[in-house]
């Protein structure tokens, strides 16, 4: 026998050879037990597997969810002085604050908050507060307030005219 290798001696061995079926028929009801363990054992060993990858998900969605508030959140503290920004920028357009501007919506890109309400985009009701029409047409002449959004989520509805 090589290492490693456990030589296993049933009790049964040392018995009388006119034992030879009955030993037989024991052999066979333990094989068939331990066949029956195993089978146990492998149900309940995939069972806390499924379970476990089951919690991951749900751990998953719960933290992806509770990020995503903590931004809209966030955001939504954030939103009059992104306002009060815009408003100086439409009042005194500067190299310097458009700079600035364009710095701080691609931070926000960044963490997944992006901005939208452009002029000549098509006026959409989910996305678009209409504060006033001056055509009769689709599209977005001035916006008045821009909108924001995570994800599928609509933080705040930009307010434009179209």
């Amino acid at each position: 026998m090589s290492d490693g290798e456990e030589e296993f001696v049933d009790e049964i061995e040392g018995e009388d050879e006119g034992e030879g079926p009955a030993a037989i028929k024991k052999l066979r009801e333990k094989l068939k037990k331990a066949v029956e363990e195993k089978q146990e054992y492998l149900e309940g060993w995939q069972r806390a597997r499924a379970d476990f990858a089951n919690y991951k998900r749900e751990e998953a969605g719960i933290h992806g969810g509770r990020e995503e508030q903590t931004k809209a959140d966030f955001i939504e503290n954030l939103l009059p002085t992104l306002d009060a920004f815009e408003m100086a920028l439409k009042h005194k357009p500067t190299d310097e604050l458009q700079i600035v501007h364009k710095q701080l919506i691609d931070s926000l890109k960044k963490i997944g908050i992006e901005q939208f309400g452009v002029v000549g985009e098509v006026f959409d009701h989910n996305t678009h507060e209409a504060l006033g029409q001056i055509e009769s047409g689709e599209k977005v002449v001035e916006v008045m307030r821009s909108g924001y959004s995570i994800g599928n989520k609509i933080i705040r509805p930009a307010q434009v005219i179209i």
